[in-house]
């Protein structure tokens, strides 16, 4: 435990200290880090947010442990493609004349289109930050001999400090240490549950069942066509559009820089979203299966403390320290990305809203402070934020993904997709509501009750509905010019 406090501070010390040195250039452009990044900080600082505790090293490896080897369209594919569509959009996001996709939004829908894309935002990564938050101070909290509620706002102090002095670039510096630990740490993990598979003396079994189908771990369509084809839908279109991706790729110093790093993050996300999660999924339920499909207590709820299993299990005492190191960094390189977005929509966008004017640093970093503060507060006051984090995804599908192709797309009439977001914002999260009660359930298909995100569908089946319904009326000023010349004809 005493190693483990040491190593802990260290890291806090060091984070700390990046902070305070970016504070420089956080004076000229505290949102977007002097739009000089390099491919390296672009693709380093994009793995890093996508390797967090709650995503990379608990949710990937819940799904190979679920499904087998065909859990990678459930999440790797996805995400691949994902990536590489961004890689082929980038060249627009250097384009477009704002960084701030409700800015962006504002501009070619008016404050309407502005106002709900930043509540979209808030929503969606105040959720998951507070996440992150709570699960690493759920697995850190028995190693370092400390309550959660106390851990929870001891890693929310040390993300509000650094985060004040250095603003985006301070968290993109700060990502690059944190990329090589968790990098690490997840390797590790499968070290060790690659010899401890090999000292246990068990023979490798094709006739294990994942945890979530009756086929064996090997297949590669285990979890069905229609699970595969839903998750597709849920989450592509929110991913591509993901706010955290755009700032990074708005922020490299040219078209080139952002295009390497997208290829760097893409082969990071091969290798710490597919290769190494499908490794140690296998790897645990060859350890641990599940036994009449009924997953063992050991390995938490549904399966997400497979990491912290093998840990306990396998790595000798001196190592532990580093890995409890490499668990902070995964979950401080998520918070920071979240809370950033939160106080940039906060500060940036609906700030000037109400006071009708642009906010200065002070109101810049108090507003970032103020965001990690909401997510400790979310995260103190909740047991699961699962149900949660995943609904956030779907509205980043069904209220972002529209109005930001509407801001590429410029043929896409601005008014339907204004109204098109609110009622997808507000659909999806009352649907999801209806389906955990279970008052809609016995309307819902088949297949759309098998998917788990029938809320998703919900929310974008009101979002074409609204869409085709408000395609003929009155557009907004984003469309002012077309409309003036359509009705001088």
């Amino acid at each position: 435990m005493f190693l483990q406090w040491i190593t802990f501070l260290l890291y806090v010390i060091v984070s700390i200290y990046i902070g305070w040195r970016s504070r420089h250039v956080a004076k000229e452009s505290f949102w977007t880090a002097g739009n000089g990044l390099s491919s390296w900080s672009v693709g380093l600082s994009i793995s890093a947010g996508f390797m967090s505790v709650s995503w990379s090293c608990v949710y990937s490896t819940q799904i190979f442990y679920w499904y087998g080897l065909g859990g990678i369209w459930l999440i790797t594919v996805p995400w691949v493609l994902s990536l590489s569509a961004i890689y082929f959009l980038s060249k627009h996001f250097k384009k477009l004349p704002s960084f701030s996709q409700p800015e962006m939004a504002e501009k070619r829908y008016g404050k309407s289109g502005k106002m709900i894309i930043a509540l979209a935002l808030i929503f969606v990564f105040l959720v998951w930050g507070g996440a992150e938050i709570y699960i690493a101070a759920v697995l850190l909290a028995h190693g370092l001999n400390i309550s959660v509620p106390l851990l929870i706002a001891i890693i929310a102090l040390v993300v509000s400090i650094y985060s004040f002095y250095g603003g985006f670039q301070a968290v993109v510096s700060t990502d690059k240490l944190q990329f090589v630990l968790v990098a690490f740490y997840i390797i590790i993990v499968a070290i060790l549950g690659i010899n401890g598979f090999s000292a246990s003396g068990y023979e490798l079994n094709f006739n294990v069942f994942p945890a979530k189908s009756n086929l064996s771990w090997y297949h590669l369509f285990s979890p069905g066509i229609i699970l595969i084809f839903s998750s597709f839908i849920a989450y592509l279109p929110g991913w591509i559009f993901e706010t955290d991706l755009w700032l990074r790729i708005q922020a490299a110093k040219n078209n080139k820089a952002a295009k390497r790093g997208v290829v760097i993050a893409l082969v990071n996300s091969v290798i710490f979203i597919g290769i190494l999660p499908l490794i140690i999924g296998l790897i645990a339920l060859l350890l641990y299966p599940p036994v009449n499909e009924v997953i063992p207590q050991i390995l938490g709820n549904d399966g997400d403390a497979i990491f912290l299993r093998i840990v306990q299990d396998f790595a000798p005492m001196w190592l532990l320290p580093l890995i409890s190191l490499g668990l902070i960094a995964a979950s401080m390189s998520t918070i920071d990305t979240c809370t950033n977005i939160v106080g940039l929509s906060l500060a940036h966008d609906i700030f000037p809203l109400i006071k009708k004017k642009k906010p200065s640093q002070n109101i810049n970093r108090i507003f970032t402070v103020g965001s990690v503060f909401l997510a400790m507060i979310y995260a103190m006051f909740t047991e699961s934020l699962w149900d949660i984090f995943y609904l956030s995804s779907g509205i980043l599908s069904t209220t972002i993904a529209l109005p930001m192709l509407g801001i590429i797309w410029q043929k896409l009439p601005a008014r339907p997709v204004v109204y098109s977001a609110w009622a997808g914002f507000i659909i999806t999260i009352v649907a999801y509501f209806l389906e955990k009660f279970k008052m809609i359930n016995q309307f819902e298909p088949e297949w759309i009750q098998e998917s788990g995100v029938g809320y998703i569908f919900w929310g974008m089946a009101v979002v074409v509905i609204v869409f085709l319904a408000t395609h003929h009326r009155r557009p907004l000023r984003g469309d002012f010019r077309r409309w003036t010349q359509i009705k001088r004809r």
